[in-house]
């Protein structure tokens, strides 16, 4: 009978040549029995049987290869198991082996169940038992310590019982014991092979089997979703960072079924052995009024005298399998004929079953997703196997602006790419990171030009530890034309200052002068240590450290001043620095003074609108830290 086993859903290859009814020829995961029953090979390679010249003698094997594969001998006698070729073996590992009779759902382990119709299943077992039959097989090379011939690397495969099968089929199986014993007839493989019995047998009908490979596919959909733990984050400092935490959440359902089919072939023997039968029709069904199943070529054909015709067949389903289990069937069908040689024909019909089960889908489309994003890259990938939903995290530290615009954007996109049709999702968040000046409780000149700002320096003028405003101001050059020590005189002082305050013409010293006095007033009076906090500053204001490379180009009116939105460095005006302390833009600006502020930065405009930005952007409390 040959090489019975091949891979996952294959068919024996080659004709058939025996007499009688054939059951099983070849069995793999998706050959039928006759009349029925399925069992699946996971073992690699395949079963042989074949005789051994050096220890029987020639002219035994009356079909095949004699020095590897035998399909038809002249005695059961003669029969050996045989490793095969090296390349076709099963894989290094423990085997029974067991001789069966054809037919029905095979059972090799020992004391099986009679079959439906009577026959003894199992030949070998009531000689021996199956630790007899156990050998090692390593690299082709065959261990064997049991009682039956062991010769040439073979094994005898009597003593055991005769076939029922009229033809003189048996079918050799061999279990493989890596999960221990009793075995199913899935860790098996098998061989077909024939005994040429005495007297020919009458003429017979045509016997065969089927194979059936149900296929669907089911389709797997895809979501995505991001978050992030904050929209917004404020920067007060330069060297500041923001980090957002974002999480992708990724869910599937649990796949939509679709394109159910059937296909596979039909094998009809002609066990007659000098003449063909004429006439056979082949038709194929599923019992599923939702399948329309089509053999090629299945109409009026002939099958040749001891042999075989192998007929492929294809499924379709209009809708859903109505049944998660069902039954194939394949009808041979065949008229009335006189055989040259075998005798009459009478007309019949032959069927053969397989089960069809819809449990597990063939093809998983779109089962996997690939999901990257615009900053993080690839994050991972998530599959219909994974948990609904998944989520996948990432974290991104952004730096504080040092430029305009002050307020940015980021815009992060995650997607999704499945495996198989390319599919894409895609979700986005937008996270906003600002630069932007403290809270610091200064006031402008306005403030202290009113009667609000009036009334503090009249009532705290004198300082809190024999600091008096009369002295904090005299310290520096604009403002040592303050002439009178007084909290009267002061605040008269402060009011003359601003109420002149102007940027027009060729200088801007006189509002350079009171932007200056302003800031000077908001350092005197928001450190407890001067003139007390007496305007609820959150900390004193000369400490404050300034940014100068990111300056508000301050716009003056008679209103007061504000900030438009445009920036510059004003480093230039401070001696080069990027930054200084409030405190320490006041002694540095007086440097640049002569007494009474009306000569400032040798009279270089330019350098005094800068100046006068920086206290004006404190005093609106606009002004950026460093």
């Amino acid at each position: 009978m040959g090489k019975a086993i091949w891979s996952q859903g294959s068919r024996l290859r080659g004709l058939f040549r025996y007499k009688g009814a054939l059951a099983l020829l070849t069995l793999t995961a998706g050959v039928a029995l006759l009349p029925g029953g399925s069992f699946a090979a996971p073992i690699s390679g395949a079963a042989f049987t074949t005789v051994n010249e050096t220890v029987d003698g020639t002219g035994h094997c009356q079909n095949g290869n004699p020095s590897i594969n035998c399909n038809i001998y002249d005695g059961k006698q003669y029969v050996w198991l045989n490793g095969g070729p090296l390349a076709a073996q099963p894989g290094d590992g423990t085997y029974f082996f067991a001789v069966l009779s054809p037919g029905g759902q095979p059972d090799p382990n020992d004391g099986a169940p009679l079959k439906a119709n009577g026959d003894d299943p199992n030949l070998s077992d009531e000689f021996d038992a199956y630790g007899n039959r156990t050998f090692s097989l390593s690299s082709g090379v065959i261990t064997y310590s049991g009682s039956h011939d062991f010769a040439n690397n073979k094994i005898r495969l009597l003593p055991y019982a005769d076939t029922p099968n009229p033809g003189g089929v048996y079918i050799l199986a061999i279990c493989s014991l890596a999960n221990g014993y009793p075995v199913t007839p899935k860790s098996c493989k098998y061989d077909a092979f024939k005994v040429k019995p005495t007297v020919p047998p009458p003429a017979q009908g045509l016997t065969g089997y089927k194979d059936a490979t149900p296929s669907f596919d089911r389709t797997f959909h895809w979501n995505i979703t991001k978050a992030v733990d904050k929209t917004r984050v404020n920067l007060l400092h330069a060297g500041d960072t923001a980090t957002f935490t974002y999480t992708v959440t990724v869910t599937h359902d649990s796949g939509v079924d679709g394109n159910w089919a059937v296909d596979g072939t039909i094998t009809v023997i002609n066990s007659n052995e000098n003449d063909a039968v004429t006439g056979v029709d082949i038709t194929d069904s599923i019992n599923d009024a939702n399948a329309a199943c089509v053999v090629t070529d299945g109409t009026s054909q002939t099958i040749p005298a001891d042999s075989s015709s192998t007929f492929g067949y294809s499924c379709t389903y209009s809708a859903a399998p109505s049944s998660s289990n069902e039954t194939n069937s394949a009808l041979v069908t065949w008229p009335d004929q006189d055989l040259a040689t075998d005798g009459h024909l009478a007309g019949g019909t032959a069927t053969f079953t397989f089960p069809v089960s819809w449990a597990t889908p063939t093809n998983l489309i779109d089962d996997c997703v690939n999901v990257t994003d615009t900053y993080a890259g690839t994050l991972g990938s998530v599959c219909s196997t994974d948990p609904s939903p998944t989520a996948l995290t990432y974290s991104r530290t952004i730096p504080a602006p040092t430029a305009p615009p002050l307020c940015v954007s980021y815009p992060n996109t995650a997607t999704f790419t499945t495996n198989t049709s390319g599919t894409t999702g895609s979700a986005s968040r937008t996270v906003m990171v600002c630069r932007v000046p403290p809270t610091t409780g200064a006031l402008t000149m306005g403030f202290w030009q009113n009667k609000n700002g009036q009334g503090i320096i009249s009532r705290y003028c004198g300082g809190t530890s024999g600091t008096s405003l009369y002295s904090f101001l005299r310290s520096y050059n604009p403002f040592k034309d303050l002439a009178s020590s007084t909290c009267a005189g002061e605040g008269a002082y402060v009011y003359a200052v601003i109420k002149v305050a102007t940027c027009g013409g060729s200088t801007c010293n006189a509002m350079l002068k009171a932007q200056m006095l302003a800031t000077a007033l908001d350092v005197y009076f928001s450190d407890p240590s001067l003139g007390g906090n007496r305007i609820g500053a959150p900390a004193a204001i000369g400490g404050l450290d300034i940014d100068l490379t990111l300056v508000c180009q301050m716009i003056d009116g008679s209103g007061g001043s504000t900030c438009p939105g445009s920036y510059e460095n004003a480093s230039s005006a401070f001696g080069g620095a990027t930054h200084l302390t409030v405190s320490q833009l006041l002694a540095y600006a007086a440097s640049q003074s002569n007494v009474g502020g009306s000569s400032w930065y040798g009279q270089i405009k330019a350098t005094q609108v800068l100046a006068k930005d920086t206290f004006d952007a404190i005093n609106n409390q606009v002004a950026f830290l460093f």
